[in-house]
């Protein structure tokens, strides 16, 4: 029995705890990555949900607000009043206008303030105190005036208003027409301190901007620059200073508005706990299962050793060695079961050993056989389309054929002299000559030393047939170069086309097929002559070829020649 080495007696235990403490830290990592998955998931699909529900409500106050300015707007009564200041012919036509503004302005959530101009420019009407009607205001107030001059009877401009230090007010602008003419403008500005106060009881942030990012209302002044403009994302995270949101955006182009719904986003120190947490008990996990490790390590180690020791001797080639285990444990079993493993072993590889050469036999005559009926299909095929044009050229392709068929099936000799098979081949070469006339030609050219040479029957046929069937596929006329020599007494046939080739992928995986002699396939073509060949004149015989994408294709028979021959 062979000694056990000493620097491999605490392999067991070493892999075994090596194996136990990579499952624990595997454990830790998956359940991190799930935890932290879970918790981005949950809190994202919390603000989500958060911003999109914020999101509603803010459209729907916008939406509520607009049209309230819009119908008063359009109202033929306002219409009617604004006209008449603009015409200046009733006296009592502002203090008329003034109650029916605030009538309206009364029943508005958020207060409105109204300018009244003509074409020139010139406030007619205001609700806004002296102390607050500024050049500033009046001149942003005639251009945007002047902006809605293209406007229809029917349609109102909007704009935004910001002055410095205050909130942004939405600014809905009417012309006034007077037989197809505009004779003046009605401007209503939306108090954006009216909207942020209305809006203070809301949990979250939000935004409205115009089309062109600016603000008339924000929760919070600091999330616009200094001019009056939300640069935030249109959806996702967006990071502000310090502060973290989740953003939900909604475009309104039909309203020149875009609304934005922003949901605090901070770290999460749930996360953090959780983690600390599963890394407390993962540490707990691994040093108990180190320790259980550790003991059945122990436990089992002398009987994984000996098993070990016997499975050597085994190993450095004592073949014929039976496993003896006496610990009364589950590895005596083992050593039973290897041992009657080896029995099976050895009596298949008796059984395999003779298997195998009776097949080879089997096999090769197998093949040999395919072979005939591929080659008198395409000959007959050659003689059906003569017999239509030519009667004399098909009566002497018969005769021909049927010298190629006495040949064929003459089972005497299983294996011939190479200038016996060309015999065949030139009969089968003229054959093939008639069927194609000047688009095929073929030229023999054999050492002499060839002649002798021993070659299974019908060897070349399966060899030109291949290249004629894909030579002819894409190209109209073909040539075939049919060559041989001796090299260290080794036949060497090639067949080389000057067709199209085939795919180099293809051609590699066909490569790959003929050195492993693959007998899988239950194709008749290469690999079948390849198989042929390697089983009847060994190791070193077979196919190879010699493949050019799109300039021809290659095939070399390599017949090893017995001693003798």
């Amino acid at each position: 029995m062979a000694v056990r080495r000493t620097d491999e007696s605490g392999k067991f235990q070493k892999n075994l705890q090596k194996s136990v403490a990579k499952r624990i830290i595997l454990m830790i990592l998956i359940s991190s990555l799930l935890f932290l998955a879970g918790q981005f998931s949950a809190t994202l699909a919390a603000n989500e949900l958060n911003a999109s529900n914020h999101l509603k409500k803010l459209e729907e106050v916008f939406l509520r607000f607009d049209r309230q300015n819009r119908e008063f707007l359009l109202n033929e009564n306002t219409v009617k009043a604004v006209e008449a200041i603009i015409e200046g012919e009733d006296a009592g036509a502002a203090d008329e206008f003034k109650n029916y503004f605030r009538r309206f302005d009364e029943n508005c959530d958020v207060r409105n303030q109204v300018i009244i101009t003509n074409t020139e420019g010139e406030v007619l009407f205001t609700s806004f105190g002296e102390n607050q009607l500024s050049s500033y205001l009046v001149n942003y107030n005639n251009a945007v005036c002047y902006n809605a001059r293209n406007c229809g009877e029917g349609d109102i401009y909007r704009a935004v208003y910001y002055d410095r230090g205050n909130y942004a007010d939405a600014l809905f602008i009417k012309p006034i027409f007077v037989e197809g003419k505009i004779t003046g403008y009605i401007t209503l500005f939306l108090s954006g301190s009216g909207w942020n106060f209305y809006l203070s009881e809301s949990n979250f942030d939000g935004v409205i901007t115009d089309l062109r990012q600016n603000v008339m209302y924000i929760s919070k002044p600091g999330l616009a620059d200094s001019s009056n403009k939300f640069y935030g994302t249109r959806h996702g995270s967006w990071t502000h200073g310090q502060a973290r949101y989740w953003v939900v955006s909604k475009e309104l182009p039909e309203f020149s508005a875009i609304i934005y719904s922003l949901v605090y986003y901070p770290g999460n120190e749930t996360v953090y706990i959780g983690l600390s947490a599963l890394f407390i008990m993962g540490a707990a996990w691994y040093g108990i299962a180190r320790w259980m490790a550790k003991s059945m390590a122990e436990n089992n180690a002398a009987s994984i050793e000996r098993l070990v020791s016997e499975i050597r001797i085994i190993r450095k080639g004592d073949y014929d060695h039976r496993i003896q285990m006496n610990t009364d444990d589950e590895f005596t079993e083992v050593g039973y079961q290897v041992n009657h493993m080896l029995d099976s072993i050895q009596a298949l590889n008796d059984r395999n050993t003779e298997l195998l050469k009776l097949n080879s036999r089997i096999e090769m005559d197998q093949l040999t056989a395919q072979m005939n009926p591929h080659f008198l299909y395409n000959t007959l095929e050659i003689i059906r389309n003569l017999v239509v044009f030519d009667a004399d050229k098909a009566e002497e392709l018969i005769v021909k054929l049927t010298e190629v068929l006495r040949y064929s099936i003459d089972t005497s000799k299983k294996e011939v002299t190479l200038e016996e098979d060309m015999r065949f081949m030139y009969c089968y070469l003229d054959i093939q000559n008639c069927r194609f006339g000047s688009r095929f030609s073929f030229g023999v050219n054999f050492e002499p030393e060839c002649m002798n040479c021993i070659v299974p029957k019908l060897l070349l046929q399966p060899l030109i047939e291949n290249s004629i069937k894909y030579g002819f596929r894409k190209k109209m006329e073909l040539n075939i170069k049919i060559s041989g020599h001796v090299e260290d007494n080794v036949l060497l046939i090639s067949v080389l086309d000057d067709g199209l080739g085939m795919e180099e992928e293809k051609a590699e995986e066909l490569r790959k097929q003929l050195r492993a002699h693959d007998n899988s396939s239950p194709s008749i073509g290469l690999r079948n002559l390849s198989r042929r060949l390697y089983l009847r004149y060994g190791d070193g015989s077979g196919l190879q070829i010699r493949n050019r994408e799109g300039a021809g294709f290659e095939v070399v028979a390599r017949i090893e020649q017995r001693k003798g021959e």
